[in-house]
């Protein structure tokens, strides 16, 4: 499961209750959740990231927002996909 989220002001993730305590039953369970963040710090989507956090992370994303360390992340324009994959595939950060 994929949870996406879209940053673009300031740092907080918006997660509801429901969705943290999903995340949290679902690490419990050691079925693999993710939470795939698009971050456009003031709007502007040229500087943005992809933020991509294992759901095993949700309470650290919760409090920090994207401030939290993901997993893997890339520019928002330079997204490697395949990566991407990779990284919801295998639930390991790759090296860029």
């Amino acid at each position: 499961m994929v949870e996406l989220k879209v940053v673009k002001r300031g740092f907080q993730v918006n997660l509801s209750p429901h969705q943290v305590a999903f995340h949290l039953k679902h690490a419990d369970m050691h079925c693999p959740t993710f939470i795939v963040v698009q971050y456009s710090p003031a709007g502007k989507t040229a500087a943005g990231e992809l933020l991509v956090y294992s759901g095993d992370q949700v309470m650290d994303v919760h409090k920090l927002g994207v401030k939290a360390e993901p997993l893997a992340r890339w520019p928002w324009l330079g997204v490697q996909w395949q990566m991407v994959k990779q990284v919801l595939l295998t639930g390991e950060s790759v090296d860029d």
